[in-house]
């Protein structure tokens, strides 16, 4: 149910040259997700990855799905 995925150098380069997320460890947990092929992004924080390009709800939301 759960994966640890890898954050390599290419990830911590994407989320430094970022600016849409103003938190830098939003910016790793996109791009890890992102990088990564994820279906979702599972967080208590919407509102930080309004830009995102997969989807993104909150463990509540994820179990009601």
């Amino acid at each position: 149910m759960v994966e640890v995925l890898a954050l390599d150098d290419k990830i911590l380069e994407l989320s430094l040259n970022d600016d849409a997320f103003s938190d830098f460890e939003d910016g790793l947990q996109y791009y890890t997700a992102l990088e990564n092929e994820s279906d979702v992004i599972i967080t208590r924080n919407l509102r930080d990855f309004k830009t995102s390009a997969i989807p993104v709800m909150t463990a509540g939301q994820y179990l009601q799905k």
